[in-house]
């Protein structure tokens, strides 16, 4: 294991070549990270990028995290199309917020709070025009919200009646497009420029 130092004057051992290339070869071997294949996707993958899960035989899923995220947001849009499930979902980030008091950790001052909506109506002046135009609409069913497809001014009372959970949806597929007051396909940057395209490209949404 060891050998002697002949032209040190001390005559200090020093580890021999055949040890250290045992030692360099363990290092290197608990070095390289295991790798397995998802069983979803079939690519090979470190484990670092699948989810830890103890009743498993390496302690990992066999499902990688990517794959595991895009089926539990697919569940999750389709559940919450339902109105009970979106109720169930409302209750329970409700009870969460107040259980780990995310008001106290994360809610702005009332000074910061006036910040932020100030800097938010000098950045959209034609949003507060046309709020202040048809504020006095009301939906047909209560609870209902009112979109508006466009800020122009000849469309500030033109808006569109949704369910909040259709609104939350729509808004998660479109940009505002503050050049032209509409809103854009996120994906596509289409323009939806009319009443009709912003009610058809809802449906699409809601269908899939």
């Amino acid at each position: 294991m060891y050998q002697k130092n002949l032209n040190s004057p001390d005559s200090v051992n020093i580890p021999s070549l055949d040890c250290l290339d045992t030692h360099l070869m363990g290092f290197f071997n608990l070095s390289i990270m295991e790798t397995k294949i998802c069983f979803k996707c079939g690519i090979e993958k470190p484990l670092n990028e699948f989810y830890r899960h103890k009743q498993m035989r390496d302690g990992h899923l066999n499902k990688c995290k990517a794959c595991t995220k895009l089926d539990t947001a697919t569940v999750f849009n389709k559940k919450i199309k339902d109105d009970e499930f979106h109720q169930k979902e409302k209750e329970r980030g409700r009870e969460k917020y107040y259980r780990l008091r995310y008001k106290d950790k994360y809610k702005p001052s009332y000074i910061k709070k006036k910040e932020i909506d100030k800097r938010y109506k000098e950045k959209y002046p034609e949003k507060r025009r046309a709020l202040s135009f048809s504020g006095k609409l009301k939906p047909v069913k209560k609870g209902n919200h009112l979109h508006h497809w466009s800020y122009n001014e000849e469309h500030y009372k033109d808006v569109i009646e949704l369910t909040p959970i259709e609104h939350s949806t729509l808004h998660r597929f479109i940009v505002y497009d503050q050049e032209r007051m509409m809103y854009r396909v996120a994906k596509t940057g289409i323009l939806l420029d009319s009443k009709k395209y912003h009610i058809e490209f809802l449906k699409t949404i809601i269908n899939k």
